[in-house]
């Protein structure tokens, strides 16, 4: 096994595991780091050094790639000789601009990624120990898809050695809401049990894409997303868990029940745990 892979990817999977459903949904206005990204690719075209150290091509560089079979985009990508990028000067660069490098590595592997960058929404970027660990979520037309992600690595040379990526290319969905979202929310409240008797409180809500993955492809809903916690969970010191609840928009039909959790002396529910998630990493790892 490939030690000098396998720890990087897991502590990155731990960083990813960190960011809740309360980045998507709570946040009101510009969500955090969005300002930040498009204020850094104004940067990238005004601004002198490149951060990029120089061309290079897939004849070149070999890829070891591996495919979602699913949707035929994928998983993993490491370089073969050379990193997928190398950044210059990158213990001088803000976070400004190291949160612009994803948009520049999907551009440079679109023919591969099959999403385009302007598709990119950052989730988070955070540097422990002198690596970057930058992740983003997919959109499509503004929604962002669910459980979607594209996530990377800058060790303190400046090197993207590989990427990991659970995208969707082929994404078709309605681009208007046929039910109201008041029969929604009534929708979504009677699917929890006890909803009344425990005094659920909606949260969070916002209009995203869910792709339901079976064997033979993925159908894609434009849904509601309702986030309920009941009131005693409000406060600090409880762990006390909540539901999310996704309706149609089309149909007014539920079509997702999640559990959310919280970490303990936070009201922040903590991000979903993606299904099966333990399959793709071994998967990835190859175990």
């Amino acid at each position: 096994m490939n030690y000098e892979v396998l720890f990087p990817f897991l502590r990155y999977s731990l960083f990813i595991i960190r960011y809740s459903i309360f980045d998507i949904f709570i946040l009101r206005g510009t969500p955090r780091g969005y300002k930040s990204l498009i204020g850094c690719l104004i940067v990238l075209c005004i601004s002198v050094p490149p951060v990029l150290a120089g061309p290079d091509t897939l004849e070149k560089n070999p890829l070891s790639i591996k495919w979602d079979s699913v949707t035929g985009a994928p998983l993993t990508i490491r370089g073969g000789k050379k990193p997928l990028l190398k950044i210059d000067n990158v213990s001088r660069l803000s976070r400004e601009r190291i949160t612009a490098i994803g948009p520049l590595l999907v551009k440079k592997y679109a023919s591969l990624l099959k999403i385009g960058p302007d598709q990119l929404r950052l989730k988070g970027a955070e540097r422990i120990s002198g690596t970057w660990y930058v992740s983003y979520w997919q959109t499509f037309k503004g929604l962002i898809i669910y459980e979607s992600s594209l996530g990377f690595s800058i060790d303190p040379q400046g090197r993207v050695v590989s990427l990991g990526a659970i995208l969707y290319p082929k994404v078709q969905v309605p681009e208007k809401n046929l039910i109201g979202r008041e029969r929604a929310l009534k929708t979504a409240q009677a699917r929890i049990a006890d909803f009344k008797k425990y005094e659920y409180r909606l949260l969070a809500e916002s209009t995203v894409i869910y792709p339901e993955r079976t064997a033979g492809g993925v159908t894609y809903y434009r849904v509601y997303a309702f986030n309920f916690f009941p009131k005693k969970a409000l406060h600090p010191a409880s762990v006390v868990g909540g539901w999310a609840v996704f309706v149609d928009t089309q149909t007014g039909k539920p079509v997702l029940e999640q559990t959310l959790f919280k970490p303990m002396g936070c009201c922040v529910p903590e991000n979903w745990t993606p299904p099966k998630a333990e399959d793709v990493y071994k998967g990835i790892l190859g175990n």
